[in-house]
């Protein structure tokens, strides 16, 4: 048996006890098992996943996994986040100012992570991924609507279309006509679940243009209960889905980055916001970023047996 760091972080929040709480730990043996990592982020954190990082190896300055409590998960956008604010004082990689940039191993690849520093604090940790693309899948709207609780015109009288976004993950996005609804709803997990299961999809972002705050663009809450996470509080990758969405859509528009403010966690008393950046050259999306910022809560030890 050892003891390893742990810290608990707040993702996508500079507020404690507000974001997206992230489990960051530090130190276990890479040769670990699966099930062990698993059973030790059931009992850290039931709501979305943990992160376990190690040292990088050949093509990487550092290697994360991420579990939730039922499955390991590809990658995790808060998970990431809260890392590199997690690592701020433990030598483990140099920062320099003004920005730094990692290449971060995961189980989905190997990704940039840039690092905006000042007086060796991080200011914002940004992740750079690879163009996502829309799937050409038809999914039923009356499906949808069914396990969502809500009519099937509060989805069509958007005017939007229904897409289904791969990032890291497969999303169905699905835009709905007021945060008023959106924040009302109860989604039926179950007939979610099966329904995600039965077409390869891992999570469904619901949005909305409607936001609490004048300064965000978009309002949205993610829902991944094939992975075993009914809502996840704060998702960068599902912010970033959205944001290849409404640019590859033409809902948002610009030239060369679109930059999207994405306000979510409301529903669940967490809120926070991701900045997501949707860099284009002559109208084709070539990468999409999202980051954001992260607050330690505790610090400790954790028993590994």
């Amino acid at each position: 048996m050892s003891w390893v760091k742990t810290k608990r972080l707040c993702s996508f929040t500079n507020v404690p006890y507000a974001g997206n709480p992230a489990w960051v730990i530090i130190g276990v043996n890479p040769n670990e098992s699966a099930e062990k990592l698993m059973k030790l982020a059931s009992e850290l954190n039931p709501l979305t996943d943990t992160t376990f990082v190690f040292p990088g190896e050949k093509e990487a300055d550092i290697s994360l996994r991420f579990f939730s409590k039922s499955a390991e998960v590809k990658f995790s956008g808060h998970g990431t986040i809260a890392t590199y604010f997690a690592l701020e004082d433990e030598n483990f990689i140099k920062f320099s100012e003004p920005t730094t940039l990692i290449r971060q191993k995961t189980k989905s690849g190997i990704h940039t992570v840039e690092l905006r520093v000042t007086n060796k604090k991080i200011q914002r940790a940004t992740v750079w991924l690879p163009s996502p693309h829309l799937i050409s899948m038809e999914l039923e709207i009356k499906a949808i609507s069914r396990f969502l609780g809500i009519s099937p015109v509060d989805i069509t009288d958007t005017g939007y279309p229904i897409g289904v976004v791969s990032t890291e993950h497969i999303e169905a996005v699905v835009p709905v006509k007021s945060l008023e609804l959106l924040l009302e709803l109860k989604p039926d997990f179950r007939l979610m679940r099966n329904y995600c299961e039965r077409y390869g999809i891992t999570g469904v972002v619901v949005f909305t243009t409607e936001t609490k705050n004048k300064e965000s663009n978009v309002h949205l809450r993610h829902f991944a209960p094939a992975v075993g996470i009914n809502e996840d509080p704060i998702s960068g990758i599902a912010s970033a889905a959205v944001g290849y969405y409404l640019v590859q859509s033409k809902i948002f528009t610009g030239e060369e980055v679109v930059r999207i403010v994405v306000e979510q966690g409301f529903a669940l008393r967490r809120a926070g916001i991701v900045y997501v950046h949707v860099h284009t050259y002559k109208n084709e999306i070539l990468r999409v970023s999202f980051g954001g910022q992260a607050i330690t809560t505790f610090e400790g030890k954790l028993l590994i047996p």
